[in-house]
Order: C-alpha cells, then structure tokens, then sequence
C-alpha cells in the first residue's frame, strides 16, 4: 500500500514539474527573389528551327515555357530553397522532377540564367555554380525582361 502510494507520489510529481518548452520562433519568411519577372530569349536550334523561352518568375514558384518547332514543354517549379548568396533556386515540379537555376547579371531588363536538372533538392544544395564557360545543360543564357 505504502509501495503505491510512493509510486503515485512519484508519477504526480513527474507529471507536475515544468518541462522546457520550444522556444516561439517567428513564422518562417523566405528570402525573397529580386528577379521577380517574366523573361524570355529566342534562340535557333538549327536553321529556320526559332524557338521562344520564357521563365515567369514568382517568390513561390517559376513557370518555364518552351516552344517551338522541335520542342515545347509547359511546367511550374514550386520553390524549395533559394539563396541569395549565388541566386540559387530549386523548385521541383507536380511529377517530383528537380530543378537547379543560377542567376547572375541581373540587371533591370536582362538576367542570364543556368538551369539543370538534379535528383533531389539536397543535391541541387551542394552542387557548386557552374564555370562562366560551361556548356552543359545547354550553358548560360541571357533573358530579356519582357
């Protein structure tokens, strides 16, 4: 009986002492992008082949649009992660297919943009900025404001 009435003292006492709580952090605020915008740029991909890109950029996603005679595609990258430090976005799309976009030179009518497909957003979190030169994932490429 003493034996109960210790351990219900004892869960009483447990249940009674003042846990820490989490500290109240502010609501997230994502950093915001400053090349809100649509852009767009032409390019040929081989003779009499024009094609029209343009990238609608919002603070919580970027729509793509391609079209032209050799390929069209439509999708929006909901946003994951931007840094403002290299102007890094990632957004993946409704299928779970990522994207990485850098951006540089951003001026208020032209920006040029890199875009690359990545497996998942930690892997678009590491991979480094790609050299000015680069040609892979078709290169750099500038965009006017539209």
């Amino acid at each position: 009986m003493i034996r109960n009435f210790l351990l219900l003292i004892s869960l009483l006492f447990i249940l009674s002492c003042d846990k820490e709580s989490d500290p109240i952090l502010p609501p997230y605020e994502p950093i915001a992008i400053p090349f809100e915008g649509t852009w767009t740029r032409q390019f040929e991909a081989g003779p009499g082949n024009l094609h029209d890109v343009q990238y609608s950029i919002y603070q919580d996603s970027i729509r793509y649009q391609l079209s032209g005679p050799i390929g069209n595609a439509d999708y929006v990258l909901h946003r994951d992660s931007f840094s403002l430090e290299n102007n890094r976005f990632i957004g993946h799309t409704t299928d779970d297919q990522y994207y990485l976009l850098f951006a540089k030179n951003v001026t208020t009518d032209s920006i040029i943009v890199y875009k690359q497909t990545v497996e998942t957003l930690e892997e678009g979190l590491i991979l480094p900025v790609p050299s000015a030169s680069t040609t892979a994932n078709h290169g750099w490429n500038i965009f006017k404001k539209q």
